[in-house]
């Protein structure tokens, strides 16, 4: 059965919850509460994480990681993976392998590679993917030794000039070789925005598939906007897909809003 898994910050907000950091305890007994079997951690410093208690509150409210999200680490510590400047580069791969480390003693969710790549850097496209492809490679054999799946999330043009489609993202995992264990994160969100066809996108992605973002074409909870969630779940039913879905959607109309629908706006693609 896939899980149902909310976005909740632990070290720093994030507009894609309606938890802040500071609430951690209180987000997970909330979503436990309204179904969710699973939590999205959004985490800036891998190192700073008191991985004793976290394990401990996580099992207080049965709830698995479905995914370890690292796009925070931008804004707050300036560093990416397309940079040109090597030490820049290898800054934010130290940090993946940090949420790396962290997943093989939380049950082993996918690591996401987001924004932590860059977002609209200046330089040539096509060497902007040279410096990720070099910072990412070690990358993904420290997480291939420790049994830790990476997965790229197709973000719309609008916030990152690199791996906007899922298409791109399938041609990125090709140039650097097709491992095994690089997968894609799947965002409804920036499907909507990029790829046309939802469904042939999934169907192209096929296997590669790891992860799900649930989020209507507004960016708010699924089912209040103009995405075909019907066809998304059929696609998604098609390809063999058993992860998780995280609701990763902005606070919008408000936060009680998000926390009194987003189980049952979440369950839209089961």
């Amino acid at each position: 059965m896939n899980r149902i898994s909310q976005t909740v910050p632990l070290q720093f907000d994030t507009v894609f919850s309606p938890f802040k950091a500071a609430e951690f305890d209180i987000a997970l007994e909330s979503i436990a509460k309204a179904g969710f079997s699973g939590v999205e951690l959004a985490i800036a410093h891998p190192k700073d994480v008191d991985i004793k208690s976290l394990t401990q509150r996580l099992r207080n409210n049965k709830l698995d990681v479905t995914t370890i999200s690292t796009g925070q680490a931008y804004a707050l510590n300036g560093v990416f993976l397309s940079s040109f400047d090597k030490e820049t580069r290898d800054a934010a791969a130290s940090l993946i392998n940090g949420h790396v480390d962290l997943s093989a003693q939380l049950g082993f969710p996918p690591v996401t590679i987001g924004l932590l790549r860059g977002k609209l850097e200046k330089g040539e496209k096509q060497a902007l993917l040279q410096n990720l492809s070099l910072a990412i490679e070690p990358c993904i054999k420290y997480a291939q030794k420790l049994g830790v799946i990476l997965q790229l999330e197709p973000i719309c043009k609008e916030e990152t000039s690199l791996i906007n489609t899922v298409y791109d993202a399938l041609g990125f995992i090709e140039m650097l070789g097709n491992p095994e264990n690089m997968g894609i994160l799947y965002d409804t969100y920036h499907s909507y925005r990029e790829d046309g066809d939802m469904y042939t996108a999934i169907l192209a992605a096929g296997t590669r598939v790891t992860n799900v973002h649930l989020s209507d074409s507004h960016r708010g909870l699924p089912g209040y906007g103009d995405i075909d969630f019907d066809t998304v779940a059929k696609a998604l039913q098609k390809i063999g897909y058993r992860g998780a879905y995280a609701l990763e959607t902005l606070v919008i109309p408000d936060r009680d809003f998000i926390i009194k629908h987003g189980y049952d706006s979440a369950t839209v693609v089961k």
